[in-house]
């Protein structure tokens, strides 16, 4: 599956926004049958990043995953280039 296939949308809340930068954590609404090394290679992927851990639950949006970053890397950087402020 193509990462950008993987990667539905950026989820957007007040909380995901605070762990964005006190956290290194970005959230994201992802492929139902995403697995965490799936979403992780993703993430890697298109941001240019490294992932540290991925948390997954499934909600009535649909399947939403919590990465958190590596140390070193920035989530607001990443934040940027993906045009979410």
């Amino acid at each position: 599956m193509n990462a950008y296939d993987i990667i539905i949308q950026p989820w957007l809340t007040e909380k995901s926004m605070e762990a964005r930068t006190t956290e290194q954590r970005l959230e994201f609404i992802v492929h139902r049958s995403a697995s965490k090394s799936q979403i992780a290679r993703a993430i890697e992927t298109i941001f240019e990043v490294e992932v540290a851990k991925v948390n997954v639950r499934n909600s009535k949006h649909g399947k939403h995953a919590s990465v958190k970053l590596a140390e070193g890397y920035d989530a607001e950087d990443a934040a940027m280039r993906l045009g979410a402020f």
